[in-house]
């Protein structure tokens, strides 16, 4: 993907929009906007320029490092698409959006550094971050700041339950849908004992727990779930637990730099004749090249958040593949991020640059007025209209805990080091 490519598309666009004196959609950071008014004179007056309002000051904190590095950056690429678009419409408050680039690593540690420095450049709203755990280990840092997240991946059931102040937001939904449509999809092949292997965070534990207690009320069984440490270099023994018991199907929770540490113990014991399953972690990986696999996983199946079809999605994928590296129309989780910083953008336009301003419109851009797509949404906005953003991923309907209500779900398969999707699954809100 492209990523710098596209962001240096954007500084273009932003003095082109500039000079133009256009008006434009923003994605979501924010700064606190100050009057000056001139003091009083008894001499002549004179005419001044008035103080342009602050901009609206937004970062994307993807993985560039560490595990899912392969997938950062084709997902900040749809955040990066929407801030272009924003800014050829003239941007917020008259000024082009600003896209601050960070590193989460999908690593706490790391993400808390690269937020810190972001929030020191002046952002105000955070596209971010992509893993579940890293976005739990950096959420209070944000909150303290009044500065909002808006994950487009985050897709762990903890968040739902968490008191995140108005400030966190995400676009993907609760594995706790995920694990009922990978439950249903391995129960309607005819499979009925499983185990799992599994990631051991919150994504992972998650997943694996909302998989196995829908296949189990489907009235499948689970012979057993498989943890392995996050950092670990060697899964041999984990291998070798999955496999026993001749499970008809292991479903694998993995992401891609330690899922190939998993996959090629797995291909020497011959475990992969066995039909695996996997989720979004591992979608548009290359999983096959990548773990050195020839074409040992072709025709396994697996799920992801995907988009729901559309004039919203047509757009997207449109757009997208103008901007990225191979033409491809869309990207894991980049519909997402695209659908982030638009609703950050269009609460902004609305209500302020200010982060305690872009949190409080979140939920009711995403709901409730009139419906429109894309960067149209801003002027809607701008001009005081209650807008309904329909997204790239869908109608996204966010509720008061900040998560989506209607989603799409992919169920996808492996050619080579593809994944075309097979069908589609809609939930409504």
């Amino acid at each position: 993907m492209k990523n710098r490519k596209a962001l240096a598309l954007i500084a273009i666009l932003a003095l082109v929009a500039a000079a133009c004196g256009g008006t434009a959609d923003e994605v979501v950071e924010e700064e606190v906007v100050e009057t000056t008014e001139a003091p009083a004179t008894t001499a002549a007056p004179t005419t001044t320029a008035a103080p342009a309002a602050d901009p609206l000051v937004l970062a994307s904190l993807m993985p560039l490092s560490g595990d899912l590095a392969s997938l950062g950056p084709g997902i900040a690429l749809g955040a990066t698409l929407a801030v272009e678009q924003i800014n050829a419409a003239g941007g917020i408050n008259g000024q082009p959006v600003q896209l601050i680039e960070g590193d989460s690593g999908c690593d706490g540690a790391v993400a808390l550094t690269s937020l810190n420095d972001v929030i020191a450049q002046g952002a105000q709203g955070v596209m971010g971050a992509a893993c579940s755990g890293t976005s739990l280990a950096i959420l209070d840092t944000a909150i303290a700041a009044e500065v909002v997240m808006v994950s487009p991946s985050n897709t762990s059931p903890q968040f739902t339950k968490m008191d995140k102040k108005g400030f966190y937001a995400r676009t993907a939904p609760s594995d706790l849908l995920q694990g009922e449509v990978l439950a249903s999809l391995i129960a309607e092949d005819g499979v009925s004992t499983i185990s799992i292997i599994s990631r051991a965070d919150s994504y992972g534990r998650g997943l694996a727990e909302a998989t196995a207690a829908a296949f189990e009320a489907a009235g499948g069984t689970v012979k057993t779930i498989v943890y392995h440490a996050t950092d670990a270099t060697e899964f041999s023994s984990e291998v070798t637990a999955v496999g026993k018991g001749a499970p008809e199907a292991i479903v694998g929770i993995l992401f891609p730099e330690t899922g190939c540490g998993v996959l090629q113990p797995a291909f020497e014991q011959g475990l992969l004749d066995t039909p695996w399953y996997m989720t979004d972690g591992v979608k548009d990986a290359g999983l096959n090249s990548a773990c050195g696999l020839g074409n040992a996983l072709d025709g396994m199946k697996g799920t992801a958040p995907g988009s729901a079809a559309g004039a919203a999605k047509d757009a997207f994928e449109a757009a997208y593949a103008t901007v990225s590296a191979d033409g491809s129309p869309t990207f894991i989780f980049a519909p997402q991020a695209y659908d982030a910083v638009m609703l950050m953008a269009i609460s902004a336009a609305a209500n302020g640059v200010t982060g305690p301003e872009i949190a409080s419109g979140l939920v009711e851009a995403s709901s409730g007025g009139t419906k429109c797509i894309g960067a149209e949404c801003i002027a809607l906005a701008a001009a005081g209209e209650d807008v309904d953003y329909v997204g790239a991923s869908g109608e996204v309907e966010l509720d008061k805990s900040g998560d989506p209500t209607a989603s799409t779900y992919d169920i996808w398969t492996t050619e080579g080091d593809t994944n075309p999707v097979l069908k589609s699954v809609d939930f409504g809100s």
